[in-house]
């Protein structure tokens, strides 16, 4: 990633990772969750790591990130790993050399 997308090397890894079911926090309780984890990535440097889902707490993640962007204050590397049995048309990607 630092090669082929010309990263710089992260300070700090955020790896988060939860159950696949939805759950809605308090008003209050995400404000404080999404200010804590993009103030944790600002100032450290950090890279967020995710399991690449749109469900549970890393929902949560990507609402704080997508509040983040809109008041464009820095850019945060976001990775999301999806499990390959969710990705779609995966026989695409099988023994594709990638190489440049």
């Amino acid at each position: 990633m630092t090669k082929e997308w010309q990263l710089e090397l992260p300070k700090l890894l955020i790896s988060v990772h939860g159950g696949l079911q939805n759950f809605e926090l308090q008003p209050k309780l995400k404000q404080v969750f999404g200010k804590g984890l993009i103030k944790a990535a600002m100032t450290t440097g950090a890279w967020i790591f995710t399991g690449g889902v749109n469900t549970g707490v890393i929902r949560h993640v990507g609402d704080a990130l997508k509040d983040h962007a809109s008041k464009s204050r820095g850019k945060i590397c976001t990775i999301g790993i999806a499990p390959w049995g969710i990705v779609e048309n995966q026989e695409d990607l099988i023994g594709k050399d990638v190489s440049p």
